[in-house]
């Protein structure tokens, strides 16, 4: 009876080592062994979820190769994926430890996340370094003429600044044709209008070396016609009508054909409730003017500067501000207007609201950048534009560069060399620029650019 009992106990430990090693097998099939190849060091341990250890590196532009370290990965690549800020990265590798992992275009920066098989992980932030490449959009460098036709087929003559419409189409004042370019979103040149042989003249359909231009949202477009001391407006359809100034010039304030320019070089449109206005550089008056476009009337004023010939740095009220030759404007937020101010190497600020002009960056000519915007330093800055991400591009002229100001209040050289002009495409530590006039940001992370003396329009891609 004894031998039995010993051996039915023998029977049921069996039995119970043979379930046990049933739940261990189990185990380590769903942990160690799973259908994504994981390898987990402990068969008995259950929680077998992915690890993630470290990153490197944690900063880089785009198509940086990152590896990232931890623990029961697996080696199915299929089953993983890493996101930069939210934007997807190419899986290059996938072992059980190891991950590697191609940053994409455009991520900006942000946090790392990763899912492994429904694991959902967080690394740390990648710092995401933009990078700027330029490239020859239009126009044949180097080569002034006058010549429709596709992208760098076409030929322009000291292009000086330019805008886009609600179609993505790009205009340009071709100063040196006496003309007004179109340019396609594919790259396609036509005269839009002015003389087609490129000759002066003060008709509503003729131009004398436009200089400045603006964009409303209907889509009409506001000529600075500098040696006719007039504005000009064009609109879709390419009818031309001088709203303001024309003939002699002079500083005389007054309703639209009354009214006297000297040499006006840009113009903003405002289209605020109420205030509907056109700003104009004035340049030889050293003074910013406004053209109402309330009415039909077209009244000019004096809005900041003197209403008598007088160069000067002077910041202050309006009245009391003094500019020397200013240039290209852009609008920075609600009631704020940047001035690039082309005598006194500096970018002004006009507060629309307190009355008053200050000093937002630039001092004493040169170059001077990577530094706060109160240590930075211009020479002949031509014109401003802003992004939607609070960035301000500005075209610094005679440093022949494009400049960046960031939110932070930071300023640094993206694309050009301080040193000389010339023309060279590639990125932005590389390219060069000629006397660079004008530029426009136009969304997406595309600057273009009229390169004045090498008679061409440039494009950066910020990506």
């Amino acid at each position: 009876m004894k031998t039995m009992k010993t051996m039915k106990t023998i029977g049921i430990l069996r039995l119970r080592d043979i379930c046990l090693l049933l739940v261990l097998l189990s185990l380590a099939l769903s942990c160690g062994s799973d259908d994504n190849g994981m390898d987990c060091p402990d068969p008995t341990n259950a929680n077998c979820n992915p690890t993630l250890s470290s990153v490197a590196p944690v900063t880089g532009p785009k198509h940086t190769q990152v590896t990232i370290t931890g623990e029961n990965f697996g080696t199915d690549a299929t089953k993983v994926s890493v996101s930069f800020n939210g934007t997807p990265g190419e899986v290059l590798g996938v072992t059980d430890r190891e991950v590697t992992v191609k940053v994409p275009v455009g991520a900006n920066t942000g946090p790392i996340t990763m899912e492994v098989d429904g694991f959902d992980l967080t690394g740390p932030k990648f710092v995401y370094e933009l990078t700027y490449t330029v490239e020859t959009f239009a126009g044949t460098p180097g080569e002034e003429g006058f010549l429709d036709g596709s992208g760098t087929v076409a030929q322009f003559n000291r292009p000086y600044d330019l805008v886009m419409d609600s179609k993505g189409n790009l205009f340009v004042a071709d100063f040196g044709n006496n003309a007004i370019r179109k340019i396609t979103p594919s790259g396609q040149v036509t005269t839009f209008a002015g003389d087609s042989g490129g000759r002066q003249g003060e008709g509503n359909g003729q131009f004398y070396r436009p200089h400045g231009l603006a964009i409303d949202s209907d889509d009409n477009i506001y000529v600075a016609d500098s040696r006719n001391h007039r504005i000009v407006k064009i609109v879709p359809d390419g009818d031309c009508s001088t709203i303001a100034g024309g003939g002699a010039s002079g500083n005389v304030s007054g309703d639209g054909e009354f009214a006297r320019f000297n040499y006006p070089t840009a113009t903003l449109v405002e289209e605020e409730e109420g205030n509907r206005a056109l700003y104009v550089s004035d340049q030889n008056n050293h003074a910013i003017r406004k053209v109402s476009l309330n009415d039909g009337r077209h009244t000019v004023s004096t809005y900041a500067g003197p209403e008598s010939i007088e160069e000067g740095d002077t910041n202050g009220s309006l009245s009391g501000a003094r500019f020397s030759g200013p240039w290209g404007m852009a609008k920075s937020g609600e009631g704020t207007i940047l001035l690039a101010d082309y005598g006194n190497h500096r970018i002004r600020v006009i507060d629309q609201d307190a009355g008053t002009v200050g000093t937002f960056a630039g001092g004493e000519h040169g170059h001077v950048g990577d530094v706060p915007r109160s240590q930075a330093r211009f020479w002949g800055p031509t014109d401003i534009s802003m992004a939607g991400d609070g960035n301000i591009y500005i075209a610094d002229g005679l440093n022949h560069c494009i400049r960046q100001i960031d939110p932070d209040g930071h300023v640094t050289t993206i694309a050009g060399n301080p040193r000389f002009g010339g023309h060279k495409d590639g990125s932005g530590d590389v390219a060069e620029f000629n006397f660079p006039a004008g530029l426009l940001y136009g969304g997406e992370g595309e600057i273009y650019i009229t390169d004045s003396k090498n008679h061409a329009i440039r494009k950066i891609t910020i990506d």
